[in-house]
């Protein structure tokens, strides 16, 4: 069985069993946001743990009365970490009357996703992509509430260079049939990494880690042979966990970075005292009450519904929570009501989302650019002694 697969084999026996089902009937009083989300597949990680993020905010919200005195709901489509399926369930949330869609997570499947809202006029948020120009390509309907990756390599790539002076050679790994991974090691790193000095040594001729890998013994020997000063991991974080186990094993200790998606318990709690360097716009440790009381309810839903997985909510998760807010506060404001037209409603969510700023997020201030993403801190991580510290 696909490690990754086997996330959420047994979600129906979890509390996330509770959530709407795929396919059933929904209220005809509520105000309803679609979730186009990766609960199955090879995403179904991050998928369980944006569904949890997402419904504490939904019940904070039903709790202090709704919008309007509506409550809200979800309609949930499990795009099953596929791009095809992802344009199926956008198709299937607009004919459901969602006033708007969240998701998806991943950039693979927003870039089949997101012009299909657009062709739907339907205002698409996703919590996790981060391929630049994105939504640029696919206006005026989508959004994202996420991090856009050129911005944190480009600083992380800066830091690391005087963190090593004298490092120069880099080996990249790489996860071939993931667009995400595949866009971050031959077009978003090169770049920076050139104009900082490093060189990636295997360029022409990647080291390609299948998905379904479980001995990467000998991929860590072909690493090691290179002779790296340091190493791009292209690849999916529960794959890096288990690289690096194997890396400490055949003593490989060089530093390490990453992309987005990388700040959970487990890359940390595999990495021991190994660098592995990589970042996100969202501090879990930030003082403010909110993001406090967030991190400490996501921890306890997960522990009971997902055990044995990342308790830290990353900043997908965060990007979830604010998102059903910001959402909230836009059907407040255009009036929405359950009765109401919902392309009337679409419309007017999309124009505020399109002027939002200095929102109040967790623990930042976030506002939307022109392009549609939202603009928000970069903060850089490296692990230590089993644990993320930021930088």
């Amino acid at each position: 069985m696909n490690p990754r697969r086997r996330v959420l084999s047994g979600l129906a026996a979890t509390g996330l069993a509770g959530l709407p089902a795929i396919g059933r009937a929904q209220s005809q009083d509520t105000l309803k946001i679609g979730l186009n989300v990766e609960r199955t597949g090879v995403a179904a990680s991050y998928g369980g743990h944006m569904l949890i993020a997402a419904q504490i905010a939904l019940e904070e919200l039903n709790a202090a009365g709704g919008v309007g005195g509506s409550k809200l709901e979800f309609v949930i489509e499990d795009n099953r970490s596929s791009p095809e399926q992802a344009v199926i369930a956008t198709r299937n949330l607009e004919k459901a009357g969602v006033l708007s869609m969240l998701g998806p997570i991943q950039s693979s499947q927003c870039r089949t996703a997101f012009p299909a809202a657009n062709r739907a006029s339907l205002v698409a948020i996703s919590p996790g992509s981060g391929a630049p120009g994105l939504t640029a390509q696919n206006r005026p309907w989508t959004f994202r509430n996420a991090a856009i990756d050129q911005f944190i390599i480009d600083e992380l790539v800066a830091t690391l260079r005087k963190r090593y002076p004298n490092a120069k050679n880099v080996v990249a790994l790489l996860e071939a049939k993931d667009a995400y991974t595949t866009f971050l090691v031959k077009t978003v790193a090169p770049p920076p990494l050139e104009k900082n000095g490093f060189t990636i040594v295997n360029k022409d001729a990647l080291i390609e880690i299948p998905a379904e890998t479980t001995d990467y013994s000998v991929f860590v020997t072909r690493i090691k042979a290179l002779n790296p000063d340091l190493v791009l991991l292209g690849i999916q974080f529960e794959s890096a966990a288990r690289l690096l186990r194997e890396a400490q094993r055949q003593k490989l200790t060089v530093p390490m970075f990453a992309g987005l998606g990388y700040v959970t318990d487990s890359v940390a709690d595999a990495a021991k005292d190994m660098e592995v360097w990589a970042g996100q716009p969202f501090d879990p440790n930030a003082a403010d009450a909110a993001t406090q009381a967030f991190v400490k309810t996501f921890k306890a839903h997960v522990e009971k519904e997902l055990p044995g997985q990342y308790t830290t909510p990353t900043y997908i998760d965060a990007g979830a929570y604010e998102t059903v807010r910001i959402l909230a506060d836009a059907f407040k404001a255009a009036g929405a009501t359950p009765k109401s037209n919902p392309a009337e409603v679409r419309t007017k969510v999309r124009d505020y989302l399109a002027g939002l700023k200095s929102y109040q997020g967790l623990g930042n201030s976030l506002s939307i650019n022109a392009d549609g993403d939202a603009v928000k801190p970069t903060l850089l991580y490296r692990t230590g002694g089993g644990k993320w510290t930021k930088v």
